[in-house]
């Protein structure tokens, strides 16, 4: 009976052994089935960003172990690009203004169905995902992150002034004025000492142009007129109507209270000096990309200012953030008069477009599927701190990121700011009004009509509307160069409509 039953057990052990076998070909094929891109080889171009291509390549690896595909990561240019007769890769990460001039060409691929269904596709803030990532009336690119300008303010002046942020541009100037009578450091340049200036703004060539844009964004962008920077019937230039002049009247005024030379400040150099306590308030955005910057300066008299530390001359600078200022009143162009904006309505108009990164897939691939897998995995929650980060014309673009703020800010920047920080990049891109930054051909010389039109009112040499009424004359000859048909159809699609 023992030797039965012991006969039984065997035999029950061999059968399930047997049994065993076909199990781990059903593994084998659920592990190749894990990995549905086997074979699939992608080439990425990434234009004008060497850290974010760095950053891009560390990650190949984990992507062929999760995929079987690889990918390899070539570098380029803007204006390779836009002087191609195609795109040179699968897919390219580019900046996020270019997006208009390569969907203009036809080259690109639209975001297929089953990205967009993707619940990290859902993750992203609704300003770069519905719209940045847009044109026309198709979704065609991927966000990797845009930043939109923001206001860093010395919290421990305010505090002192008993001020809160501003909200308005009425409320920030008003502050500058008093950031500057009340100031922590000279007015002007002393015994080698820095001056101090109430606030900096990035006013050099190829931002001015976006700063003036930004600042005019509230007072053009009515809730019932979609024609801010051009009519949308004709073309026909609006950069010197009511809203620009108010703007530049306004950025006039700020830069007498700012730096000798406004306009050697781009966004990193107004963030450094204002890490070195020279100033109040600062237009920029934040990011973690800019390493190995800090040093030690000597100033004459042997006061030893430290840079990029959080240090300033006479105690420690304790930052705030705060959305950019936006307006109660805005321009109604349908009949030409000043309104106020509903207390529903936000203040608060970001500008689209500055910087950023998207990734966009040519639509000639033989893998456009696979591409915008690519795409999406490498701005995925996970990744993005890993990716995206890397680069400082990026910022955080995701509500997951909104977990870990000092991944996109500089090291100087305490966690409680960093939060601060992430709050109001958020609250900016969910705002129901925005203005797209120029996404057009020709935008590189539509900014710097801006830009010069910036530097003579700020030198005295022009009123606001003389140099803009100059800057909307270069903008009516670029146009006609172009083509009006081809701007017109351009700026509509930038805006979300049809040609």
């Amino acid at each position: 009976m023992k030797l039965s039953t012991l006969h039984y057990t065997l035999f029950a052990l061999l059968c399930l052994l047997l049994a065993g076998c076909p199990r781990s070909d059903s593994d084998s094929k659920e592990k190749e089935a894990v990995r549905p891109l086997a074979s699939v080889k992608l080439r990425v171009a990434v234009a004008d960003d060497a850290a974010l291509a760095a950053a891009i390549v560390r990650v190949q690896g984990e992507w062929n172990a999760q995929t079987g595909s690889e990918f390899e990561v070539i570098e380029t240019t803007q204006n390779a690009l836009q002087q191609a007769d195609g795109l040179p890769a699968d897919a390219v990460v580019c900046s996020s203004h270019l997006l208009g001039v390569l969907a203009e060409c036809d080259w690109l691929a639209p975001v297929p169905a089953n990205i967009l269904r993707n619940p990290e596709w859902a993750d992203v803030f609704p300003l770069p995902r519905l719209r940045e990532a847009a044109w026309g009336n198709k979704t065609m690119a991927v966000p990797f992150g845009s930043p939109v300008f923001c206001c860093y303010y010395r919290a421990d002046l305010l505090e002192k002034l008993g001020r809160r942020p501003p909200r308005t541009w009425a409320e920030y100037q008003d502050l500058a004025k008093l950031l500057a009578k009340d100031s922590p450091r000279p007015l002007g340049e002393r015994q080698g000492v820095r001056a101090w200036s109430a606030t900096i703004e990035p006013l050099a060539p190829g931002w001015a142009g976006l700063v003036l844009l930004a600042r005019a964004a509230p007072y053009a962008k009515h809730r019932d007129n979609f024609s801010t920077l051009f009519n949308i019937e004709t073309m026909e230039p609006m950069a010197a109507g009511p809203p620009m002049v108010q703007a530049l009247d306004e950025l006039v005024a700020a830069a007498k209270l700012g730096p000798t030379d406004p306009f050697k400040f781009d966004p990193a150099a107004v963030r450094a000096a204002f890490w070195r306590g020279e100033c109040g308030m600062a237009l920029t955005w934040p990011t973690a990309a800019e390493k190995g910057k800090e040093k030690t300066e000597k100033a004459v008299g042997g006061n030893v200012r430290v840079g990029f530390t959080g240090k300033a001359v006479g105690g420690n600078v304790r930052v705030g953030f705060c959305e950019l200022p936006g307006s109660r009143k805005v321009f109604n162009l349908s009949g030409r008069v000043w309104d106020r904006r509903t207390d529903d309505e936000d203040t608060a108009v970001p500008l689209l477009g500055i910087a950023g990164r998207l990734g966009v897939v040519n639509k000639k691939s033989a893998h456009v599927d696979a591409a915008f897998q690519l795409m999406l995995w490498l701005s995925d929650a996970r990744m993005s701190e890993q990716v995206s980060s890397a680069s400082s014309s990026t910022t955080l673009f995701r509500q997951s990121n909104l977990k870990s703020p000092g991944a996109w800010v500089e090291k100087q920047v305490p966690p409680t700011a960093a939060v601060q920080y992430s709050d109001a990049t958020e609250a900016a891109m969910r705002h129901q009004q925005w203005l797209d930054g120029l996404r057009l051909p020709g935008r590189a010389e539509y900014l710097a009509a801006l830009d010069d039109a910036v530097a003579a009112a700020v030198r005295g040499q022009k009123s606001s509307l003389d140099a803009l009424l100059e800057a909307d004359a270069k903008w009516r000859k670029i146009t006609e160069r172009l083509g009006v048909e081809r701007q017109l159809a351009a700026y509509r699609h930038s805006l979300g409509l049809e040609k």
